[in-house]
C-alpha cells in the first residue's frame, strides 16, 4: 500500500507541479497503510511522514490524493 500511495504522489507532482496534502482512503486501507509501518507509528505519525491530511471515506474502492486550500484539515480517527 505504501508504495502505491507514493506513486500516486509522484504521479500527482509531475502532472500538477505540486504535492498533494490530502490523501484519501477507506478504512481497509488505512489497515495495510499501518502495515507498512513499524507497529510504533501512529496513524498521525504516518500522516507527518507523508506529509499529508487523511480523509476517511467508506465508499471508495481505490485510494486517491488531492490538493485543497483548506488551510488545516483535522485528521479523521
Amino acid at each position: 500500500m505504501l508504495s502505491h500511495i507514493y506513486r500516486l504522489i509522484k504521479n500527482f507532482e509531475q502532472e500538477h507541479g505540486i504535492h498533494p496534502n490530502l490523501l484519501h482512503l477507506n478504512r481497509i486501507h488505512i489497515d495495510h497503510l499501518k502495515a507498512a509501518f513499524e507497529g510504533s507509528y501512529s496513524l498521525e505519525q504516518i500522516m507527518n511522514v507523508l506529509d499529508m491530511e487523511l480523509m476517511i471515506e467508506e465508499d471508495i474502492m481505490h485510494p486517491h490524493v488531492a490538493w485543497t486550500t483548506v488551510a488545516e484539515l483535522k485528521i479523521a480517527s
